[in-house]
């Protein structure tokens, strides 16, 4: 017999991954301006290992779209390392912290998405990467903005629901 915690679970990951996916999709005009890292944040802080496991939905639902290159397995590996340094970091109450680790995170996304050219060659990860970094830099930026303006009240947001969704 199935409980209903675990339904009401199962649905909850299977929302915040799509919720991440949507909200993907509906910023991809805007050149590495994303809500995506903001989201994480929030879903792992509030909601542990639902939050981690939310971001293999992501993935899975970006990699239908997109197809399933090279930079699907760097996605499949940076989304749920990030929520769980998110996870380990969770008592942190400032969001001004929050959009420091969410602009160091943008900073770095283009470095680690060098690592798998690494086997091509060393001269062509750093080349791509390299290449990268003004992108870098306006995820940077982007990610602390978004964390600065958003953050909190996102945040919030998500507590009240919780807190409400035990009174049922």
């Amino acid at each position: 017999m199935v409980k209903k915690n675990n339904i009401i679970q199962l649905t909850r990951i299977a929302l915040l991954g799509a919720l991440l996916y949507v909200a993907q999709i509906s910023l991809s005009f805007l050149p590495n301006i994303e809500v995506v890292t903001l989201l994480i944040v929030i879903f792992t802080k509030n909601l542990g290992k639902e939050g981690t496991i939310a971001c293999f939905v992501y993935v899975g639902l970006t990699a239908i779209t997109w197809g399933f290159g090279i930079w699907w397995l760097t996605y499949l590996v940076v989304w749920p390392v990030f929520s769980l340094l998110v996870y380990k970091l969770r008592k942190i109450d400032s969001w001004f912290i929050w959009a420091a680790i969410n602009g160091a995170f943008g900073l770095m996304f283009g470095a680690v998405f060098a690592i798998p050219y690494m086997f091509v060659s060393i001269s062509y990860a750093v080349t791509y990467w390299i290449s990268g970094i003004p992108f870098d830099i306006a995820h940077c930026i982007g990610n602390i903005v978004v964390a600065i303006i958003f953050g909190k009240p996102i945040d919030y947001s998500m507590k009240k629901i919780l807190k409400a969704s035990k009174n049922v």
